[in-house]
């Protein structure tokens, strides 16, 4: 004898329903947005420190070299040299020459206010080398100024002279660098130095 049995307690599938399935996506698309807009701020974040840290050891490069050759150069020529409120200074640059102990030797520092750059170029026994020194500089400015005084203030002297009188320099500058297409970060240098080579 053949016996069948129908199983009368079948349950229906179930699935999500369409409100269900777009509170869900909803959900998951805040989410997401909110992850994206963490990243991005952690990205900007760390191209930003990136930088900073490019531009720190780019500086301090810079100004070790810059006064190496300055305390060292006995002749100063000064290019573009203007006066603004008693104090002499150039945006362009400025060319060093050398004792006759270190050779047949010159160095310029020229800088080029559309690429923003600083750029050093020694001559040495009729050899030219040049480097770019500072790069992504907004603003730049080398002031001239005499020996300190007895009051231990130096002061600036006639525009016309100035390679004659000039016996300590200063460099400032301001290099900024592009994060995620803003110009948002910066780093400001500012150093004296003193010509020991200056009759």
């Amino acid at each position: 004898m053949i016996t069948t049995s129908t199983n009368t307690n079948r349950h229906p599938l179930r699935a999500f329903t369409l409100v269900e399935l777009m509170f869900s996506m909803t959900i998951l698309m805040i989410a997401l947005g909110s992850i994206t807009g963490t990243f991005m701020v952690f990205a900007k974040s760390s191209a930003s420190v990136g930088e900073y840290v490019d531009m720190s050891s780019e500086s301090r490069q810079a100004l070790e070299l810059f006064s190496r050759d300055v305390r060292a150069a006995e002749g100063i020529t000064v290019i573009g040299a203007t006066s603004s409120n008693g104090v002499v200074y150039t945006d362009q640059g400025l060319n060093l020459t050398f004792p006759d102990y270190y050779g047949d030797r010159s160095v310029t520092y020229s800088y080029d206010p559309t690429s923003g750059i600083l750029r050093r170029i020694e001559n040495y026994e009729g050899t030219e080398s040049e480097s770019n020194l500072l790069t992504g500089m907004q603003q730049f400015k080398i002031q001239f100024f005499q020996a300190p005084g007895d009051d231990f203030e130096s002061i600036s002297g006639p525009v016309a002279s100035v390679n004659e009188w000039a016996k300590s320099l200063q460099l400032d500058a301001e290099l900024i660098r592009t994060v995620m297409a803003l110009d948002n970060t910066d780093y400001i240098i500012s150093a004296r130095f003193m010509m020991r080579n200056m009759n």
